[in-house]
């Protein structure tokens, strides 16, 4: 071979390595710009609107405002399945296909909420201006648990029409939201009272032995109607009192679940004391009774033997009048 042909070789040969090298070039990059346009699904998926538009589903798609049908009602859920949105993806050309027939998006419609707790209080005011001033708690029969409106609507209600009937303590009304002028939402909203009676009790368990006082007390509400016989009302009925077993915490307390503390035993040393106008004597003596404060027991005279009978007046000391 010549000089000449040897160079003429060399250079087709790098011509021809400089055309594949191009080619497989135009290849990556025609890949990653097709790559670079593909649509991907969203995580999530808020919808705010009336209708759901294509880039409330996909990212990086070109016709994102594309509307593909009605939302879900306020506070709503939908869901599209993976055979749903590859419908849409071919329809509309949007380069994307599921990686599995489990895949989903579940569309959420934002909402403006306005909470039972908010429509009991309405329901309240109406009910204080009727007349009613003891404390009392609302017991909803057909009402909503809340009421959803459109996202960005002001969370505000009115009641319309209100009827309360004070014999059976229930009640009617009308409500509207976000008002009178502009109801989106109307309810009707019917239910009773339960008039409540604040109820003192433990704020910790509390067993026998154990002197109840006044920072030992809470106070609970119950409904009146649901107050069992002997239930005590008074905190003055609880202090200096002891359990007679145990006595829970946070719950209701009758009578018979309290006794006054005991002050002597039964064999107990105590201290007699005779009073005799501005006269006092003490003496040794011996409890021959249990017994509480102001209960009279019968003790025995350690000097004289003698049995008298006289009134708890403290803890181990009783007095004889």
């Amino acid at each position: 071979m010549t000089r000449d042909f040897i160079e003429q070789f060399e250079l087709a040969l790098r011509i021809a390595l400089f055309i594949v090298m191009v080619s497989v070039g135009m290849v990556f990059l025609l890949v990653s710009t097709k790559q670079a346009l593909a649509a991907s699904l969203r995580p999530e998926a808020i919808v705010t609107g009336d209708y759901i538009k294509l880039g409330d589903i996909f990212e990086g798609t070109k016709n994102a405002d594309y509307i593909l049908g009605p939302a879900p009602q306020p506070g709503k859920d939908m869901i599209l399945n993976a055979r749903t949105l590859y419908k849409i993806a071919s329809a509309l050309d949007v380069e994307w296909s599921p990686s599995s027939s489990a895949e989903q998006i579940v569309l959420k419609r934002e909402a403006a909420v306005i909470p039972e707790s908010e429509i009991s209080s309405i329901i309240e005011e109406k009910v204080r201006e009727s007349g009613v001033e003891e404390n009392f708690s609302v017991h909803f029969t057909n009402t909503p648990s809340a009421l959803i409106l459109p996202f960005g609507t002001e969370q505000t209600m009115e009641v319309t029409a209100f009827n309360y009937d004070k014999q059976n303590d229930t009640f009617n009304a009308i409500i509207v939201a976000p008002s009178a002028e502009n109801p989106l939402k109307r309810v009707s909203a019917s239910g009773r009272i339960e008039r409540m009676i604040q109820v003192p009790v433990l704020k910790n368990s509390l067993r026998n032995g154990d002197i109840i006082g006044a920072m030992d007390i809470d106070y609970i509400d119950v409904p009146q109607n649901r107050i069992a016989n002997g239930t005590l009302l008074d905190e003055k009925d609880l202090v200096n009192m002891t359990p007679r077993r145990v006595v829970a915490g946070g719950k209701a307390i009758i009578a018979n679940d309290l006794e006054k503390p005991k002050m002597v035993d039964r064999g107990d040393a105590v201290t007699l004391i005779f009073a005799d106008g501005p006269m006092m004597l003490t003496v040794k003596g011996k409890s021959l009774q249990a017994g509480a404060m102001g209960d009279v027991v019968r003790v025995s005279n350690m000097d004289s033997n003698k049995n008298l009978q006289g009134t708890v007046t403290a803890h181990r000391e009783i007095t004889i009048r």
